[in-house]
């Protein structure tokens, strides 16, 4: 295996629309790192994308140009003329069971229901605010088709003060969101403030099943929490692929940083190089990690 820094040329970067072509393009991102390989006609990379400026520091040769870090099988082919500058080494991790370290990772968190997959984000807020209608007896003024902001509007309108005491204290409860009590004021900014919980809590159980699944588990704080954050919430959309299906197309990723344990030492190494979840082509499962 083959951990790689993949940098475009900051002369080319800056001389041509390439910015313009690569901004928010996840496919097209994809289909230029491919080219990095010839001779392969499946995938069997995984990459992460940066900015450089964020990973070198500055420097008058640094700019804003995205950064890829790629593992792959075969070390990536710099051909004369290339687009990119190619750095490589040799990547045979050192792992044990028990071994700790700090990891960060881009991932397309999903569910499945009933035979469907449904981001874990979004699935979270529509069961979290369903159920709030439900238990204040709003669900008989839903109409046919409904939505998240539908939800939200009924509870606003409706749900009063026995909504609004039972938002704060599914917040007391939440060590991570308690201390914000004291700076919430008016049921609107309570029920956001939940959702966040709500959405934070199954994004950390998602992780959770994954480090089950592929050798590790979170280590905790002295409260007892998991050291795991998200951040970057973000939706990509794949236009090539809306135009052939006729609908919208696309994935959600989200950003976690962590610290972890390796339970399976095996199975963690496979993760390291297949990646965790799925969108493994559009730049998500990267698992980078280092010694604490």
């Amino acid at each position: 295996m083959y951990f790689s820094r993949v940098r475009i040329r900051p002369d080319i970067y800056k001389s041509s629309q390439l910015a313009r072509v690569l901004e928010g393009n996840v496919y097209g991102c994809h289909q230029l790192l491919w080219d990095l390989f010839p001779e392969q006609d499946k995938r069997t990379f995984l990459y992460r994308e940066e900015i450089a400026r964020e990973q070198i520091g500055p420097s008058p040769a640094v700019r804003g140009e995205p950064l890829y870090y790629v593992v792959s099988q075969n070390k990536p082919i710099e051909l004369e003329g290339s687009l990119f500058k190619v750095e490589s080494k040799e990547y045979d991790p050192r792992l044990a069971n028990g071994l700790c370290l700090q990891f960060d990772c881009r991932v397309n968190p999903v569910v499945s229901r009933q035979g469907k997959k449904h981001d874990v984000a979004m699935d979270a807020q529509l069961q979290f605010l369903a159920s709030l209608i439900k238990s204040h007896g709003l669900d008989v003024s839903l109409p046919a088709k409904t939505d998240k902001g539908i939800y939200k509007r009924l509870l606003l309108e409706k749900g009063g003060a026995a909504l609004e005491a039972e938002l704060s204290e599914l917040l007391a409860g939440d060590r991570y969101y308690a201390e914000r009590l004291g700076q919430i004021s008016g049921l609107a900014d309570k029920l956001e403030w939940a959702i966040k919980a709500c959405v934070d809590q199954a994004l950390t159980s998602w992780m959770i099943k994954q480090g089950e699944r592929c050798g590790f588990t979170l280590l905790s704080g002295d409260d007892g929490l998991p050291k795991l954050q998200n951040s970057t919430y973000a939706w990509h959309g794949l236009q090539q692929k809306a135009v052939k299906k006729g609908e919208k197309s696309g994935f959600s990723s989200v950003d976690f940083t962590g610290e972890l344990q390796i339970t399976d030492a095996e199975k963690f190494r496979q993760t390291l190089f297949t990646g965790l979840g799925r969108a493994k082509a559009f730049g998500c499962g990267l698992l980078m990690v280092r010694r604490l």
